[in-house]
């Protein structure tokens, strides 16, 4: 008896001390799941090891601190009275909306010419050397387009002045100015206004012929420039009904001009209604071109056609007699529509 009662009380504790084994668990975890290795760490917000703190930046540098404030720029001022019709509001592709601003200041009785850009309180002079200083210079006309192939609008600007010296000292000069848009502000680009200049042969030009001189060659402004010439009567400028010169083109090539003129001179009314008209005629002649120029010759006689635009040109002789009493046709003409 007291045999089976040691064995059931064996028993039991063997049963109880199994139990108790199978019930333990890592301290601080759950069953069955184990606790993170030393080598793993935690993820918020997708950055691996890193906490943020709130507002803060990757860097911890506060994401509403306010910037620096941009370094202020000089700003020049402007001098002269502003000249309304070349003065134009223009946005350009780095500048913005802008102010190109043409003003006239008077030195000594002569305007010297002044160009702008102002973007709001900010004003760049652009700055230039005139051709022919002491000349009355004008403004002949402005444009924005692109000259250097980069898709940005740049500065265009003709002047004319005059020299008052040589046969052609009353005619106008053009001076052209060329600035381009960079992101440092307008540069004036010379090397460009050669370009321009060397590819047409006009004395006067308009921004047409900057744009055709920009793509022609040197060695084609002369040709080209005769070959666009429009056929049609060129009258001489101040011709009137007591005197006056018309040259009219007939056909034109690259080396050669083929033209009649026609001209006349009387010394009163009176003259002119009785029949007292001197004459100078030229039929059927032929020009042949020499450097820019054509030349007409018959004898010792020379005529000398010369382009000062691509609607002008401007004509002179040696001086040999070859046309009536007083009859004038040294000068410029201009195509009449």
């Amino acid at each position: 008896m007291n045999a089976r009662i040691l064995i059931v009380a064996l028993l039991v504790l063997a049963v109880g001390c199994s139990n108790g084994a199978n019930d333990a668990s890592p301290s601080g975890g759950n069953a069955g799941q184990a606790a993170p290795s030393d080598d793993q760490s935690e993820s918020i917000g997708g950055i691996v090891g890193q906490i943020i703190p709130p507002n803060d930046t990757p860097d911890n540098t506060p994401s509403d601190q306010p910037s620096s404030p941009p370094p202020a720029q000089a700003s020049d001022a402007i001098v002269g009275e502003t000249v309304k019709e070349q003065s134009f509001p223009v946005e350009f592709e780095l500048a913005g909306e802008s102010e190109f601003i043409t003003t006239a200041e008077d030195v000594d009785g002569r305007p010297k010419l002044h160009f702008y850009v102002k973007k709001a309180d900010a004003v760049t002079e652009l700055a230039y050397e005139p051709e022919s200083p002491g000349a009355y210079y004008s403004v002949a006309a402005v444009a924005f387009r692109d000259v250097s192939g980069d898709d940005r609008k740049d500065i265009i600007i003709l002047m004319e002045y005059v020299t008052g010296a040589g046969q052609m000292g009353t005619v106008p000069v053009s001076q052209l100015l060329l600035y381009k848009q960079t992101e440092s502000g307008f540069v004036q680009d010379q090397a460009l206004q050669e370009k321009a200049r060397a590819g047409v042969p006009y004395r006067i030009l308009t921004i047409q012929d900057v744009m055709t001189g920009l793509a022609t060659e040197p060695s084609d402004s002369v040709p080209n420039a005769w070959k666009k010439l429009k056929s049609g009567d060129y009258e001489l400028e101040g011709s009137d009904e007591l005197q006056g010169s018309t040259v009219t083109v007939e056909k034109v090539a690259a080396d050669r001009l083929q033209f009649r003129l026609d001209a006349f001179y009387a010394a009163d009314e009176e003259a002119a209604e009785r029949g007292g008209v001197n004459i100078g005629n030229i039929e059927s002649g032929e020009a042949t071109i020499s450097g820019e120029d054509m030349v007409f010759r018959d004898g010792e006689f020379e005529l000398t056609i010369s382009l000062i635009a691509n609607n002008k040109l401007y004509v002179s002789d040696n001086g040999v007699g070859y046309f009536g009493h007083n009859v004038w046709v040294h000068g410029e003409y201009e195509r009449k529509d």
